[in-house]
């Protein structure tokens, strides 16, 4: 077979068989696999390719490694490494527990890879994983393996099955589902639902189980089982079959066993760390001494020294370690104030240098910042990877930066390894020179791509999509992000509690404790505001009774007070003139985008001595930190927490306003004028000084206030020497001069005109692309908009091709933007060199309006502020802002006509709420072109007309648009008591949020425009009560006996049970916690401390299958009660939870925990877990009105995509805040009863006059 010559045969398998061979060109053992089919037909020769695909995606020391692939007479082969050693089946059973352990982690890191890649197994098995002569496991035989991606596969000849005889297996083991080997097969896999990579899950914790018990899970089962009990029993637990297995390890497996694939772990990556951290536990490493003195950070990040301090993020560490294990590049992403330095330089890095990424390599840790000049940060860093002697000059980043990894590459020996890690990536936007960026970014990547290189990176979460704009670095942001989420509570009392007793401190009540941890998990960056508190706490500790008392928390004013009461205590004690001075200089340690900016101590002005003693007493206040960086001193504030959680600071920011780009330049201006030693031709002129009224001069630097009155004393010679130069100066001396002057304007509009041809030639290419990207943005949309309707296969394939066009639509949409902002960077150069350039500066305005109006369209919230700040900055008229207000105009007509009108606009708070505000009354319909000079924004539209329900119609408009409207008002009557009417209308669906985040956790299109017809929907969802009376009314017929709500779940279930009395009786089984009650009893959760009593009645019903909700929906209809009672479809859904203007929840993009039922509600506790009355969250209430529209239960909805999908929407009470978003699709079979699945009715629009 032309360079490989088969040596013997290995063995047969379903797809074929496995030859040993040998690569005669490179002279090794290879395994060569042909398809078992002489001829093989189409789907044979997909499913082999599919396993090849498979593979090869993958690169893993856990995984088998594939050479090549390829066909000899129309027979496919498959080329991989040949293992030698024993597959798992192979072994002598039962193994010793802390053998199993480590294949375990084997095992679980392979699949962590797989997955990471969209790869299911689907059949992992003893049979299909090897232990290799050097103890290694790796996951072979992916000839099951399914591409998540694609489109399902080709049905397989089933293999021979462990099971009890069925007639129904037959007919089961031809389903395209059901694809595996049965014993160790997921319970839904084996119903022929859709494997999932919690059913390989399942898989792998059945093989765990056998290698430690000698037999199979399910053969400790009864074998006369009918096979749906024998496919969801439960097994015997691990511990009764192996007394000697340590009970935590025996709880990993039975987590990969849950019956419940909710209930098994979210991930392989989860899996990972859960075992890689029991075995560092088992293993016992020596522990290094504890440092002295305060073992809390304050608003300081934890170093490598302080690790023995650091709790609470151990899975995370083990987490970030195993991705680092098997890809060279990981970004650790999440908000401010999370931990994601700590977890880095005092969780993984030393865990690195210590040998965590395995044996082979030495790993040494690197660290830089990469502040105002970023590729100086990283030249200076990877010095030490060149011999010595040696340096590369940062510039070679710039001009070459293939050269200067070239140059890395040579001296990177093959035992040596180097883990690069990058901190506070933001700064490449916020304060580091903008050139640097894309060099800095390429430069980083190529060092990825170096044998035995990792690079480890931290950016915060609103800097992140960002990143998908630099060259290199946003190919990779998508599988290279790693998302840290806040603590939860567990981890937030490991943080409190451990540092304490590592130094024999304890606290004097567990209240104390548990205060101190709701106020981490309850709050936006309350992790950074806890620390501070805690290390106030320790200075504050009992060294006689060895506590920390519950009366220091009061006395520092709480948790959230603390860190403000200290700042505010700092500043008290200042004197009058260094206050002053340091409200000049803490706003200038604030970016325009609001995150902390480095600056120097001759930026700040720290030659003054009223400014050098504001500095030390911020550094000795723990307010700001000093570092000493390329010889000079630097400062910052000491944490982003100060910006959210000092009163002070906040009120000065806001204060400053749009004043602050002013003064910001005022202090640039100021700086280059000292650095030319005080020149007169520095100055501002007139006109500038214009631009600083209202310019508080508290908030200048010494030197800014110096400048100021230097500008103002020369505007006013300059009046003096003009008037004598009128009436003294003779005309030849005037001519003169004008001829310098002149010869001078002549040198700056040479240069002027050469930065704005530079400008004009990219602004033509960025507009170019501009209409590029809207051609391609509406095609896509176009393209999502038409994905449902079809079958599973074509409705893929339509989405697929949505996507394509949509990721084509992004490119255009980055080239655009690129080409925009570099012809803004040279207009900027060019005002530079002309300050009182107006026409450069109008074009700086107007290339950034463009750039505003392309986010716009593509949704970009954060770009859209970052750019509205700039015009603001550069308009200071303000004739260019007024395209952005364009007013738009509005025609209105309603069925019947002369309806009166109300307008009221939605405007967002600072918290994220959208309320709304200036009601209006417009007259009666009709209305033509009503111009609304409130400008483009969301608005909601209430008409009313006597005999017809009142409607209410949100409409998003846009700047300058003209939209005509037709409102129709049903009658009264006609809407069913509980409704509401919906009229026709367009609104936005869809996710705005980071591609992977879209397209990976909430499977939404973009967020764009569609539209949907009118109709009704119920208010609240449909409630035990009401399907009580369904029940009885249906009883007599016989229609209803299996409507009856249940799960079959045990840990977590529902089931509503008639008594011999006729009253019906509910029961809740929470986390094996049964919760109880008859008609007519209150149900108690006992660990409430609000609405701890539900009437059941009124509870969301749930339990129900789709079946079962077609079934009411029918009977609704038959009844009269709900004539046309349907499911509401998705888009429908979508349009009445969120309105038009595509929030994020339904009453805003802010989601606390008394909004709505979701897992934060009652603080994520087992026994508070639960449905709440319907209606119980108003403030949640939709623009429509309707309630609880997120949480609470998920609603059964026909989905957008293909005819035979069921979509759930709206999240639960047990989901957190991800999966309760508007814009989440969750899919479930027809068959799903879930305790926390329920439904809303919609139904037809009743027929409305003209």
């Amino acid at each position: 077979m032309g360079e490989y010559r088969l040596l013997r045969l290995l063995g047969r398998g379903g797809m074929g068989q496995v030859y040993l061979a040998e690569d005669t060109l490179l002279e090794r053992t290879v395994a060569l696999k042909l398809i078992a089919s002489v001829r093989p037909d189409e789907a044979a020769r997909k499913r082999f390719h599919a396993e090849a695909r498979a593979i090869a995606r993958l690169s893993h020391p856990n995984v088998v490694t594939v050479h090549r692939v390829g066909e000899v007479d129309g027979r496919p082969y498959l080329v991989t490494e040949f293992i030698r050693g024993q597959t798992l089946g192979e072994l002598a059973r039962p193994i010793a527990p802390e053998r199993v352990l480590t294949i375990a982690l084997g095992l679980a890191r392979g699949l962590a890879a797989a997955h990471r890649q969209g790869v299911l197994h689907r059949d992992i098995k003893p049979a299909n994983a090897m232990l290799t002569e050097d103890g290694e496991v790796k996951l072979l035989d992916f000839g099951l393996a399914k591409l998540l991606e694609g489109p399902r596969m080709a049905p397989l000849e089933a293999p021979a099955r462990a099971a009890p005889p069925v007639p129904a297996l037959r007919e089961l083991s031809d389903a395209e589902d059901l694809m595996g080997t049965p014993l160790y097969m997921a319970p839904e896999a084996l119903r022929g639902e859709p494997s999932t990579r919690r059913s390989d899950l399942y898989s792998l914790g059945a093989v765990l189980y056998e290698l430690c018990a000698g037999i199979a899970p399910r053969q400790t089962l009864d074998e006369q089982m009918p096979f749906e009990a024998w496919a969801s029993a439960e097994p015997t637990p691990l511990p009764e079959r192996v007394k000697d297995v340590d009970p935590r390890f025996a709880a990993l497996v039975t987590r990969c066993l849950h019956t419940e694939p909710e209930r098994r772990f979210a991930s392989a990556d989860e899996l990972c760390a859960a075992l890689s951290e029991l075995k560092r536990e088992r293993e016992q490493p020596p522990e290094g001494e504890v440092p002295e003195g305060n073992p809390y950070r304050g608003l300081r990040p934890f170093e490598a020294e302080h690790r023995a301090f650091f709790f609470g993020r151990s899975m995370e560490v083990e987490a970030v370690l195993e991705r680092l294990r098997a890809e060279p590049l990981v970004l650790v992403t999440g908000d401010s104030g999370v931990g994601k330095s700590s977890l880095c330089r005092a969780g993984v890095l030393p865990r690195v240098a210590e040998g965590a990424l395995g044996p082979g390599r030495h790993y040494r840790t690197l660290s830089l910042i990469p502040g105002a000049r970023p590729l100086a940060a990283l030249a200076s860093a990877t010095e030490s990877l060149l011999e010595k002697g040696e340096a590369l000059p940062s510039e070679l980043l710039r001009t070459d930066p293939r050269a200067f990894v070239r140059e890395l590459l040579r001296t990177q020996g093959r035992q040596a390894g180097t883990l690069l890690f990058v901190d506070q990536l933001e700064e490449l936007f916020t304060i580091g020179a903008p050139e640097e960026a894309a060099p800095f970014a390429e430069g980083v990547v190529r060092l990825s791509d170096l044998p035995g290189v990792r690079v480890l990176l931290t950016v915060r979460g609103d800097f992140f999509t960002r990143l998908a704009s630099l060259p290199g670095l946003g190919e990779q942001v998508a599988r290279a992000l790693y998302l840290l989420r806040p603590l939860s509570a567990e981890a937030a009392r490991g943080a409190i509690v451990g540092p304490a007793q590592s130094q024999g401190i304890h606290f004097e009540s567990e209240a104390l404790v548990s205060t101190l941890a709701e106020s981490a998990v309850s709050s936006a960056g309350g992790l950074p505001l806890l620390q501070f508190a805690m290390a106030e706490l320790w200075e504050a500790r009992d060294e006689a009774r060895r506590c920390i008392p519950a009366s220091a928390l009061e006395a520092l004013g709480g948790v959230d007070g603390a860190l403000s009461r200290h700042a505010d205590r700092v500043l008290a004690g200042l004197q009058p003139e260094q206050r002053r001075a340091a409200r000049a200089l803490l706003p200038r340690l604030v970016s325009p985008e609001g995150t902390g900016a480095r600056r120097s101590g001759a930026e700040l002005d720290a030659g003054e001595p009223a400014t050098q003693g504001a500095l030390d007493a911020l550094v000795k206040g723990r307010l700001v930190v000093a570092r000493e960086t390329d010889g000079e001193t630097t400062y910052e504030v000491a944490h982003e927490a100060l910006l959210r959680g000092w009163g002070t600071l906040r009120s000065w920011l806001v204060t400053e306003g749009e004043k602050r780009p002013v003064r910001e330049r005022l202090e640039a201006a100021a700086a280059e004028w000292a650095r030319l030693e005080r020149t007169r031709e520095a100055l501002w002129s007139e006109r500038l000084l214009l631009e600083t009224q209202g310019v508080d001069r508290d908030a200048l630097s010494p030197r800014g206030t110096e400048f100021l009155d230097a500008s103002h004393s020369a505007t006013r010679r300059r009046r003096w020497r003009q008037r004598a130069l009128l009436m003294a100066v003779p005309l030849a001396l005037v001519l003169a001069l004008g001829g310098v002057r002149l010869q001078a304007q002549w040198t700056r509009a040479r240069k002027v005109a050469w930065y704005e041809a530079q400008a004009t030639g990219l602004t033509e290419r960025g507009l170019a692309r501009k209409q590029a990207a809207e051609a391609l943005r509406l095609r896509a949309h176009g393209l999502f908009e038409a994905v449902g309707g079809g079958t599973v296969e074509e409705t893929a394939a339509r989405r697929e091709s949505a996507e394509r066009a949509w990721e084509e639509a992004l490119t255009a949409l980055h080239e655009a933007d690129d080409a925009l902002d570099e012809a803004g960077q040279s207009l900027e150069a060019a005002l530079v060199v002309d300050l009182s350039n107006d026409r450069v500066r109008g074009r700086i305005v107007d290339v950034l309006i463009e750039r505003l109006e392309l986010a716009e369209s593509f949704h970009q919230q954060n770009r859209l502020r970052e750019l509205t700040r700039r015009i603001r900055a550069y308009d200071s008229d303000g004739l260019r802002q007024e395209r952005l207000q364009a007013p738009p105009e509005l025609s209105l007509t309603s069925s019947p006509s002369g309806a009166e009108v109300v307008l009221e606009r939605y405007q967002e708070d600072a918290k994220g709420y959208r309320t709304l505000s200036g009601a209006q009354r417009l007259g009666r319909t009709p209305l033509a072109k009503l111009v609304l000079e409130e400008g483009p924004g969301s608005y909601r539209l209430t008409l009313h007309a006597p005999g017809h329900v009142p409607v209410q119609a949100p409409v998003l408009l846009g700047r300058g648009e003209h939209l005509p409207l037709h409102v129709p008002l049903p009658a009264e009557g006609a809407v069913p008591e509980g409704f509401v009417y919906v009229p026709p209308g367009r609104f936005l669906v869809g996710s705005a949020e980071p591609e992977d985040m879209r397209r990976g956790l909430l499977n939404a299109p973009p967020l764009h425009e569609s539209q949907t017809g009118g109709f009704l929907v119920a208010r609240t969802e449909v409630t035990f009560g009401q399907w009580l009376e369904f029940l009885r009314d249906e009883s007599p017929g016989g229609l209803a006996q299996g409507r009856r709500p249940y799960s079959d779940v045990r840990q977590w279930g529902v089931e509503l049970t008639p008594a011999a009395s006729g009253r019906w009786r509910l029961t809740f089984q929470l986390n094996k916690r049964s919760l109880s009650a008859s008609e007519g009893e209150p149900l108690l959760f006992p660990g409430r401390a609000v609405r701890r009593e539900q009437d059941w009645s009124r509870l969301p019903v749930s339990g129900i299958s789709f079946e079962d909700a077609r079934a009411y929906l029918a009977w609704l209809n038959r009844t009269g009660r709900v004539p046309g009672a349907r499911f509401c479809h998705e888009r429908e859904w979508e349009r009445a939870a969120r309105g038009a203007d595509g929030r994020a929840f339904p009453h805003g993009n802010r989601l606390e925990a008394e909004d709505a039922n979701f897992d934060q509600t009652y603080g994520r506790k087992t026994d508070a877990f639960g449905p709440d009355e319907v209606g119980s969250h108003p403030a949640s209430a939709s623009p429509f009105g309707l309630l609880d529209m997120t949480g609470n239960v998920y609603e059964f909805t026909l989905s957008m995509g293909a005819r035979e999908e069921i979509a759930i929407r709206g999240g639960s009470w047990y989901f957190d805040r991800v999966s309760v978003l508007a814009a989440n699709r969750t899919f479930v079979e027809p068959r799903t009863r879930d305790i926390g699945t329920g439904m809303r009715v919609c139904a037809d629009a009743p027929a409305v006059g003209p």
